[in-house]
């Protein structure tokens, strides 16, 4: 076994409040779904790899930021999953085969870039040398070329699904989005981030009041009230039901 996935394993890494089993059979169950077969056997082959497998259940989505702990990688990427197919939803002309991989792929190369170091995440070697939109992208290619057939431009399509996930060059993107399902696959990540790196600075925050103290990533206070007056919001049972604007009944 990787040492790196031994290492995350152990215990006095903080842990997802979700199942790590449940956490990666839905998100299992939504790569299954994809229907082409070229891009179905590329993820199913990465989720199934001893290794790979493994090691995406345990891995944090971060550092520090968002999703810093044990298993915070596949509940992230099953949050934008579940977000994605809402978003296929209400936009008929995305291909939902695409936005699901993307989905599973964009962070995937962190499998690699971190490890567990004391009671933290620190990055590998080959984290800080190579960088996980890269080891995603190599990953892609070289499972790719296992599967007989798989179209060259549909690689092209993964790949830049991955490279372009941080969204401009000065985030560390090597190419911004191009395709409608690379701009969803984005905005998706950074909003899931965004909510989980926010909600972990509200649960420490020691200031008193509504706002926290500056946060120097943000370059601002953030209100950390649950609503504008401070009370607690009442559980809210409703959901949008009915044909989304865009849909035509085809298809």
């Amino acid at each position: 076994m990787d040492r790196h996935v031994v290492a995350l394993r152990k215990r006095d890494v903080p842990d997802s409040r979700f199942d790590p089993d449940d956490l990666f059979g839905q998100v299992r169950r939504f790569c299954a779904e994809v229907r082409d077969r070229h891009v179905r056997e590329l993820l199913l082959g990465l989720l199934d790899d001893p290794e790979l497998g493994l090691a995406f259940r345990v891995a944090p989505a971060a550092k520090t930021i968002h999703h810093a702990w044990a298993g915070g990688l596949c509940e992230h990427t099953l949050s934008i999953l579940q977000l994605a197919w809402r978003v296929c939803d209400h936009y008929p002309q995305l291909d939902r085969d695409l936005v699901t991989a993307g989905c599973l792929l964009h962070d995937f190369g962190k499998v690699r870039e971190l490890t567990r170091e004391g009671e933290g995440f620190v990055y590998t070697d080959e984290g800080r040398l190579v960088g996980h939109i890269v080891l995603a992208c190599q990953l892609i290619h070289e499972r790719a070329a296992r599967i007989e057939g798989f179209p060259r431009e549909l690689q092209m399509h993964l790949v830049h699904l991955v490279a372009s996930h941080h969204g401009q060059l000065e985030h560390g993107s090597p190419k911004e989005p191009q395709t409608l399902e690379a701009l969803v696959v984005h905005a998706l990540d950074e909003l899931d981030s965004r909510m989980a790196a926010f909600g972990a600075i509200f649960s420490r925050d020691p200031a008193a009041g509504p706002f926290t103290e500056y946060q120097r990533l943000y370059d601002r206070h953030l209100f950390k009230l649950p609503s504008w007056n401070g009370e607690p919001r009442a559980p809210d049972a409703r959901r949008f039901r009915g044909p989304g604007l865009y849909e035509t009944g085809e298809g």
